[in-house]
This record gives C-alpha cells, sequence and structure tokens, in this order.
C-alpha cells in the first residue's frame, strides 16, 4: 500500500538529482505538488518537468543556495505567496570535500557546514514558522543524514561532522517543534547508487592511493547486502516517515545502510 500525499505541497532540496530527485519523484507518485530546490538550475528545470510530465502535478523549480540564510529567507517568502503553505519539508540537499582534516580550508569547512547544516536549521525553522502561522496543526520534516553520521569516515571528516550534526539538530527539532504538530526525522543511508556517490569513489580514491574500482570494493565489502542502495529504495523510507503514518516516530534517525558493519 503506498503513502497518500494527495492535497499536500512537499518541498524537496537537493532534487535535481539524486535522492532528492527520487523523493520528490515519489512525492510526485503519492499524489503531492512538489516544491523542487537547487541550486543547478538547467538540471533543476528538466527534472521538475520530467515529473510533472509523469506524475500530472505541480513540480515548482527554485533555484537556490540554501547555505545563505538571506536566500532561503526571500525563497521561503516567494513559495508562501506564490505557492502556499508547506506541509512536508524534505532536506536532500549535500555536499562533500574528499579531504583530510588537516589539509581542509576554512572556505571549504564553511561551504560544506553552510549547505549540509546550516541550510537544514534555516529552512526547518522557516517551515515551522509558515506552517505555525497558516494555523495547520500537523507538518513532516525529514532530512538526509548519512551513515557516516555515526562512523567517521577518513578523508570524510567535514561531511561526517556536519551529518552528525543534522542527527542532534533532529533530535532537538523532534523536542522543540511536537508542540506546533510538526514530526522529524532524519534517515542515515549508507553507499547509495548517486552520481555523487560514484565522484567521491573517484576523487577520495586517490587520497586512498587505489584506483576507484578498487575504493568501491574497499567500502563496500562489508555491506551485508552485498549491494548498493538506489535511491528509490531512500525515497520509500523518507516517504513513509512523513507520509501520516509514522507521525509518532520524531528525534529519531533511522539508518538504511544494508547492514553496514557497526551500524
Amino acid at each position: 500500500m503506498g503513502e497518500n500525499y494527495k492535497g499536500r505541497i512537499c518541498l524537496v532540496t537537493g532534487a535535481a538529482r539524486g535522492i532528492g530527485k527520487a523523493c520528490a519523484e515519489k512525492f510526485a507518485e503519492y499524489g503531492a505538488d512538489v516544491i523542487m530546490v537547487d541550486i543547478n538550475k538547467e538540471v533543476l528545470d528538466n527534472s521538475a518537468k520530467e515529473i510533472a510530465d509523469k506524475y500530472h502535478c505541480k513540480a515548482y523549480p527554485y533555484a537556490v543556495d540554501i547555505s545563505s540564510i538571506e536566500a532561503c529567507e526571500a525563497f521561503m517568502d516567494e513559495v508562501s505567496t506564490s505557492v502556499g503553505t508547506v506541509d512536508v519539508l524534505a532536506n536532500c540537499a549535500g555536499i562533500t570535500v574528499s579531504k583530510c582534516l588537516i589539509d581542509l580550508t576554512t572556505a571549504e569547512w564553511e561551504r560544506v557546514m553552510g549547505v549540509n547544516l546550516r541550510g537544514i536549521w534555516c529552512l526547518s525553522k522557516l517551515f515551522a514558522q509558515q506552517l505555525k502561522d497558516s494555523g495547520k496543526k500537523k507538518g513532516n520534516i525529514v532530512s538526509i543524514s548519512s551513515q557516516a553520521s555515526k562512523i567517521g569516515e577518513f578523508a570524510n571528516g567535514v561531511y561526517s561532522i556536519s551529518k552528525a550534526g543534522i542527527n542532534s539538530l533532529t533530535q532537538v527539532l523532534g523536542l522543540e517543534y511536537a508542540q506546533y504538530g510538526i514530526s522529524v526525522s532524519a534517515v542515515c543511508p549508507g553507499y547509495v547508487n548517486t552520481e555523487m556517490v560514484q565522484e567521491v569513489f573517484q576523487k577520495r580514491s586517490v587520497v586512498e592511493g587505489m584506483s576507484p574500482e578498487e575504493y568501491e570494493k574497499t567500502l563496500t565489502k562489508d555491506v551485508a547486502m552485498k549491494r548498493m542502495c538506489e535511491p528509490s529504495e531512500v525515497a520509500d523510507l523518507m516517504a513513509f516517515l512523513a507520509g501520516g503514518r509514522a507521525d509518532y516516530i520524531t528525534g529519531v534517525t533511522v539508518t538504511i545502510a544494508g547492514g553496514k558493519t557497526l551500524i
């Protein structure tokens, strides 16, 4: 049985490709209209058109740098005026830098933290405010964290730290936003078959002194399911968590990593 999102407006960041696009598509499949956010306007526009045509829904593309507080505020004001009150916020945008922390620049730290953590805090705050002001008594926030938030990864430090921050943010928001009828959860995927992960294999393998193929095998050898996760599988879990039947689940992270060791 699928989720029922009819009449709901779902806002998805990082929606141009990968998990974000899969999540937007899943919401649309279940009957929602989707607001799709990404910094890559050309790819985003194509993805929005594809989803709108396939599911006969409204798909609104917005090119926004979510690391900018001012950009987030202007964007949410525009959404409230032009589209309406958002029911679901799915924070899927994320970036990484394949460097050891000793080699990381301040600008790289700030950029990753801005997109992966500050942007989620800001959008979650704005989402809760507009939901509260609208008089609605129900809403859902679901964010993409990572297995790297629970087991730090070599040459992936700033990403791991930012994702650990999402886990803590999810706990606090779960406590604070319950009074507004908002459930808050996060999903911790393992290795997902996306362009971003393939790029990681290419870049981080160099730091580790391996070929991309060797590095992929090294990372995935402890996955019990013996395969990578597909974006649609993550989207299924996110759709369940934000779909109404899981509203009593709040302040928690759920791992989807195929049985990766220690998680």
